[in-house]
């Protein structure tokens, strides 16, 4: 399908990867520390790859679910599975950690962002643990609606929180990431990038006075709110 094409084609920088890499090994690393034992993990839009190589390094259990056929074709080694969601096109309780980095902004509204939050838990065994990482609205600003044509759901801290909470879902671990870098190096490293000029005030994404991989180096260390939250419940549930 034709959904998200202008991104599945994206070539990526040398140093980009590297960001991707080190972004994924920090989720992991998070992940790794709330949740065991841990063999299997779903990731829901697992762009470029960065995550399921670092599962396949680990010989963790991969899947990778997508609405984009093209940018799963060029995931190697991976389990995949094309398709929107919610839902998730697979059984109750059937990995120990389920993922989605910069993927419920992109939900038609809260009834949608609710079903995904709801439906990741579903999926994952009690004691295990969902994670979403998304742009935080509060430090994005109207970049939120411009860096990408399918932003719907804009996300706070706050907002997050609560739905984790109406879903009944514990939260272990809410905390601000740029990119890979937390604390006051992230924020410093936030605020610095963001000074960074990418246009001259008249040009558009396709004039050579516009800078797209400045652009891409602004979002990379923009604000991103990563949440983590354990399924209660017992085996008898």
């Amino acid at each position: 399908m034709p959904f998200y094409d202008f991104y599945s084609d994206q070539e990526y920088t040398a140093l980009g990867k590297r960001w991707m890499q080190q972004s994924a090994q920090r989720i992991m690393k998070t992940v790794s520390q709330t949740t065991s034992p841990l063999r299997k993990i779903v990731e829901i839009g697992p762009g470029s790859g960065a995550l399921a190589r670092h599962c396949s390094d680990r010989k963790l259990n991969h899947i990778a679910i997508d609405a984009n056929v093209r940018l799963l074709s060029r995931l190697e080694q991976v389990d995949t599975i094309c398709s929107r969601v919610p839902p998730i096109p697979l059984q109750d309780r059937v990995c120990d950690v389920a993922i989605a980095s910069h993927v419920i902004e992109h939900c038609n509204g809260l009834t949608e962002a609710q079903e995904l939050i709801s439906e990741m838990k579903r999926i994952v065994r009690i004691g295990g643990c969902i994670a979403i990482v998304s742009p935080d609205i509060l430090w994005a600003g109207k970049y939120f609606w411009d860096c990408d044509y399918s932003h719907n759901f804009p996300i706070s801290s706050r907002r997050l929180y609560q739905m984790f909470w109406d879903q009944g879902l514990e939260v272990i671990k809410l905390e601000y990431l740029h990119n890979h870098l937390t604390g006051l190096a992230g924020y410093l490293t936030g605020r610095i990038v963001n000074f960074m000029p990418y246009r001259f005030w008249w040009s558009q994404p396709s004039s050579m006075a516009y800078f797209e991989k400045v652009y891409r180096l602004r979002m990379t260390f923009s604000r991103s709110v990563q949440i983590i939250g354990r399924r209660r419940g017992s085996a008898s549930d």
